[in-house]
């Protein structure tokens, strides 16, 4: 039976097995709603220092646990509801700040393909395994306004429901492995496609 601490723990392990780090980590509780929320930013390996106005694609994973999710964890049987995995990929595309939304997007989705492909090279990738938004942001310079910053937004989710009466807390952790997997491989064609230079040699995370 999957527990909050258990999952926390096997996600934390699964992102440093695919060699994401964490820049920050946030667990909250809503005490009148009774749910927990857990965010982790999650980066790849990077050159240190960064270079200016260079930062690698990032990803966020985040999911809650709701009062529903903790009654089945403690044996009850309840149905508890979907639990999921939300995935937020955010790169900066300032440096192709001239490029249309289509070309940027196309971009990205050539990107996601490039990195189902290498994990799975016999699957047949869905045509829609990412959402994605481009966010252009505008500043005032004199009279008139000028972009100062471009970014893509990605989002998916992973549905953990299939794991409720796993027995065996290696079975959760090697699927979470698995998925993480999939995400440090599309956060790193992600690098290769808009901000190569970024990715490197990781040495220290509190300098990143």
């Amino acid at each position: 039976m999957i527990t909050y601490d258990d999952l926390a723990a096997a996600l934390e392990d699964a992102w440093l097995v695919a060699g994401l780090h964490d820049h920050d980590v946030v667990e909250s509780v809503n005490p009148e709603a009774l749910e927990r929320t857990y965010r982790a930013e999650l980066f790849p390996e990077h050159p240190e220092p960064m270079p200016e106005h260079a930062t690698p694609p990032w990803v966020e994973v985040a999911l809650t646990w709701t009062a529903a999710h903790q009654l089945r964890s403690d044996g009850h049987s309840i149905a508890p509801g979907v639990l999921e995995l939300q995935w937020t990929y955010s790169v900066d595309v300032r440096s192709e700040i001239e490029r249309t939304d289509y070309e940027l997007l196309r971009a990205f989705q050539g990107a996601v393909r490039v990195a189902l492909r290498r994990v799975a090279p016999e699957t047949v990738p869905p045509a829609e395994y990412v959402a994605i938004e481009v966010r252009r942001g505008y500043r005032h310079s004199g009279d008139r306004m000028v972009p100062a910053y471009v970014q893509l937004i990605g989002a998916n989710r992973t549905d953990l429901s299939d794991l409720w009466d796993v027995r065996s807390n290696d079975a959760v952790r090697d699927a979470l492995r698995e998925e993480l997997l999939v995400v440090a491989a599309l956060v790193h064609t992600l690098g290769e496609a808009f901000a190569p230079a970024t990715l490197g040699n990781y040495r220290a995370v509190d300098t990143a």
